[in-house]
């Protein structure tokens, strides 16, 4: 009888790790695009950002007016002219980690992880696949992940007079610190 409680215990605290859930609500999200005559960057420290432990799914959002350059009329090209902020307010990411290992919360670790999902920017969606890290270290989760975006998948127009100042290709740094969310009892 114990050791049938015991069993049935170990099962209740398993399910509910696995409805564990990660949280960032001020996650840094960086672009860059190199070029020979100017380079371009611009940060927004206001994303979004879950992943659900048991399912692996991960969401992540930004509003594309919080992204902060160099100066005012970058920033302001880049909302008007190219990503039409008005119209298209945010980028998001829907996906999955592809073969979802335990993650221990509670133990020091890193993990390797493929996650395939659709990018929605300027309207336009398509199916993406990146590496992104977790960092397990003493109670905190961190995750992080490098990957380019071509602005044509997205339909986002450059118009002929500074064709040559921004790249076809440009570079994503996405950083989260994430806080545990325990399923309410």
């Amino acid at each position: 009888m114990k050791r049938l409680l015991f069993v049935l215990v170990m099962v209740a605290v398993a399910q509910l790790h696995a409805q564990e859930r990660l949280l960032c609500r001020n996650a840094s999200v960086k672009f860059f695009s190199k070029m020979p005559l100017e380079n371009i960057e611009a940060v927004n420290n206001q994303g979004l950002s879950v992943i659900d432990l048991a399912s692996g799914k991960i969401e992540f959002s930004v509003l594309l007016k919080g992204f902060i350059f160099p100066n005012a009329l970058m920033q302001e090209h880049f909302n008007e002219n190219y990503v039409e902020s008005s119209k298209y307010p945010r980028a998001q990411f829907k996906g999955v980690i592809q073969s979802i290992p335990v993650i221990d919360l509670t133990k020091n670790a890193d993990y390797n992880l493929t996650v395939n999902g659709t990018m929605q920017l300027h309207g336009q969606s398509k199916e993406i696949s990146t590496m992104a890290q977790l960092h397990v270290k003493e109670g905190k989760v961190t995750g992080e992940s490098i990957f380019d975006l071509v602005l044509e998948d997205y339909a986002i127009q450059i118009p002929k007079l500074v064709k040559d100042k921004i790249a076809q290709k440009i570079s994503i740094n996405v950083k989260a610190i994430y806080q545990i969310q325990k399923p309410n009892l």
